[in-house]
């Protein structure tokens, strides 16, 4: 009997724990089901802090170094030995100084004189064409007319194998004295042949000469009127393409000189060409003269020479750097942050940089340029090279292997009651501090809750002590807080702490 009641009080207390258990689970279930039910209460020790409004500041860290971004090579033009040098690295120069000088300059400017010289013959050509073009017309017109004449003469001239030479009286008159002579010819020639009409055989050929050379004679003059043999008939021919050729081109020049104010187009484009060729010259020659002349452009400080009085650059060296000069007056930093920045870093950000050099002070800048383009870091410190508008300087980047944000900023060294010289390649400390919200509701990042797909929940802690959840959409985020769109007003107490 006793082991029966044991067992049922047994069952009795295992029930009621189940009983306890399901209880709790149930007011766990509704309390995930309908989280902002006010009246959780706080049951232990929470931290809270209120709602607020205004910017979001992004805090931004990196390194940097003092670079010379305006830094302009001189580079010689031409071969030649270096007669003059006037400045060493570190010399300020002003704008306008003669810094170096090759020895070759009376040679380049009796090249510039050459180069002038047939500029000019070129000018006075082109202008020729302007000046004398009423004349050319007029010349123009002559000889078309010309042609015009030498083509009819050449028209009137030409003959074919129907063409008589002569006029018709004169052809038979030629014909019949052929004739005549012909038949005293062959009489005399007849009795020669006979040999039995009495007459000696000399007496026969006296008779028989002057018929024979009138004969021939007449004959030839008759052949000759009758009519033109096949070479005379050609060249005729060939006189007349040449004369109807030249009239062509005579009367197109003439049409194209009318048409064009008096200047042959061709005539006018060529003069052009060979002017526009002169000039190039003697520009180029100038350039030459000029090139054989270092002079400081703007004021500034020397970074670099590359040879002493004396040095030959040849034809493969002299175009290469001789001196480097740079504006080093104000400042400017190169620093580089990491490309997890490069949303928030903008020309608005307040700058501050500090020195080893000047370990006391801090400095205020002014980003006036970002590279869009990220620069890999295969360190946490590296050499980069001089690439045409800077020389060798650190730069940095977070971590190894890595890419960076480059930017170029202006340090203000006025505020500073020391003289500041701040040499290329000093390495500095750069922070950051760029606004990249405005006017937004913000919490700190540990009163978000439960964040996922931009969405968290905040608990803005009650009146009575209670917690309601609220969820919201969050926005931009700085390294201690964040935006928040939702049901929380500015001023609400927010709980920080963990949820208990």
């Amino acid at each position: 009997m006793d082991v029966l009641l044991k067992l049922k009080n047994k069952r009795l207390v295992i029930g009621g724990l189940l009983l306890v258990f399901l209880v709790l689970e149930g007011l766990a279930f509704i309390r995930t089901q309908y989280p902002d039910s006010p009246g959780t209460q706080a049951t232990q020790s929470i931290k809270t802090t209120e709602v607020t409004s205004g910017d979001l500041i992004m805090e931004i860290s990196g390194t940097g170094s003092i670079v010379a971004p305006n830094a302009i090579d001189l580079v010689f033009l031409t071969d030649g030995k270096v007669a003059e040098l006037n400045v060493n690295p570190g010399k300020s120069v002003e704008e306008g100084d003669v810094l170096a000088r090759l020895d070759k300059i009376s040679t380049l400017q009796l090249n510039v004189e050459k180069a002038k010289l047939e500029l000019t013959k070129a000018q006075n050509a082109l202008d020729d064409l302007e000046e004398n073009k009423e004349v050319a017309l007029a010349n123009a017109l002559l000889a078309k007319s010309e042609a015009s004449e030498n083509l009819e003469n050449a028209q009137k001239n030409e003959v074919n194998k129907y063409s008589p030479r002569c006029e018709k009286a004169t052809t038979e008159e030629y014909y019949f004295e052929y004739m005549y002579d012909r038949s005293d010819y062959l009489y005399w020639y007849n009795a020669y042949i006979k040999k039995n009409t009495g007459y000696g055989e000399m007496y026969i050929l006296e008779r028989m000469a002057p018929y024979k050379k009138s004969m021939n004679q007449n004959f030839a003059n008759w052949k000759y009127c009758e009519g033109y043999s096949d070479l005379e008939i050609e060249q005729s021919q060939v006189a007349v393409e040449k004369a109807q050729a030249e009239y062509d081109q005579a009367a197109a020049y003439y049409e194209s000189l009318l048409n064009n104010d008096g200047i042959d187009p061709d005539e006018l484009a060529l003069a052009t060409i060979e002017r526009d060729n002169a000039q190039l010259q003697y520009d180029e020659a100038v350039r030459i003269l000029d090139g054989a002349t270092l002079t400081s452009p703007m004021d500034g400080t020397v970074l670099s020479v590359a040879s002493a009085v004396g040095e030959i650059l040849d034809k493969e060296s002299f175009n290469e750097p001789y001196i480097e000069i740079a504006d080093l007056s104000e400042p400017i930093l190169k620093a580089v942050f990491d490309e997890s920045d490069l949303a928030s870093i903008n020309t608005e950000c307040e700058v501050q940089a500090t020195f080893e050099s000047y370990a006391n002070q801090t400095f205020q800048g002014r980003i006036t340029q970002i590279d869009p383009t990220l620069i890999e870091s295969t360190s946490a410190m590296s050499i980069e090279t001089n690439n045409a508008d800077m020389p060798m300087e650190m730069s940095s980047s977070s971590s190894s292997g890595s890419s960076s944000v480059k930017t170029y900023i202006s340090i203000d060294t006025s505020t500073s009651s020391e003289d500041i010289d701040m040499p290329v390649g000093l390495s500095a400390a750069v922070e950051l501090s760029c606004k990249i919200a405005s006017n937004v509701t913000q919490v700190p990042l540990q009163a978000l809750k439960n964040e996922k797909n931009g969405k968290a929940e905040v608990y803005v802690l009650n009146d009575d002590g209670t917690m309601t959840a609220h969820t919201v959409e969050v926005g931009l985020r700085s390294l201690t807080a964040a935006e928040i769109i939702g049901n929380v007003q500015v001023g609400d107490r927010i709980v920080t702490s963990s949820i208990p």
